[in-house]
């Protein structure tokens, strides 16, 4: 039977090495340190959810705004976004002169987003038009109105505000304040020649 021979130099034979595990006091420190950097970012990851409903609140209102002046430009006649203060229900609809009526006189109506029926003999090389821009959305219930006003009028106790957007790029001035039950409050404009909206952050 033959055995391993000593090393040169030794004068017995090598140990097989033995891998060292971590020691329960490594692995708690290292929970330990786990533990504390979980709660100095939870606070933060919290307030972030929390303000979650807010900021999507301002992005439906800046796209309806987007989506209402797109509307205006490529049909060539105005177009609102309809809000409802009292369910932040929003909705863009485009707008065409109505005929004059001898009750009322002349007045606006809106009309309708859907594309005209094909023609008897479609075209195939014939381009379809593309879709005009639609919009609806319902703000959350953590979000509400505190001010809203629309030309220089306030609508928080109107059925609805109608922000209307024209084919040269201009809009009516509109000012807005949200709050939400987080506690956070945004103010929103309109610039009346451009028709881009500003959000200033309150708090």
């Amino acid at each position: 039977m033959r055995t391993r021979s000593p090393e040169p130099g030794t004068g017995r034979p090598e140990r097989p090495r033995v891998r060292r595990g971590f020691t329960l006091i490594e692995i708690m420190m290292v929970l330990a340190i786990l533990g504390i950097l979980v709660g100095i970012g939870l606070p933060a990851v919290i307030s972030t959810v929390r303000r979650g409903p807010m900021r999507q609140a301002v992005a439906d209102l800046e796209e309806g705004f987007l989506k209402a002046r797109m509307l205006a430009i490529l049909t060539g006649q105005p177009a609102e976004l309809l809000i409802r203060a009292s369910d932040g229900t929003l909705q863009v609809q485009a707008v065409s002169e109505a005929p004059a009526d001898p009750a009322t006189g002349p007045g606006l109506a809106a009309a309708s987003l859907e594309p005209p029926p094909p023609d008897v003999v479609d075209d195939p090389d014939k381009p379809r038009p593309e879709p005009l821009p639609s919009f609806s959305a319902t703000l959350d219930p953590s979000v509400a109105f505190k001010r809203l006003d629309v030309s220089l009028r306030d609508m928080m106790d109107e059925p609805q505000a109608a922000v209307r957007f024209y084919p040269n790029g201009t809009c009516d001035a509109f000012a807005a304040t949200l709050v939400s039950d987080a506690g956070g409050e945004r103010n929103v404009s309109l610039e009346i020649t451009t028709g881009r909206a500003r959000v200033e952050v309150i708090r």
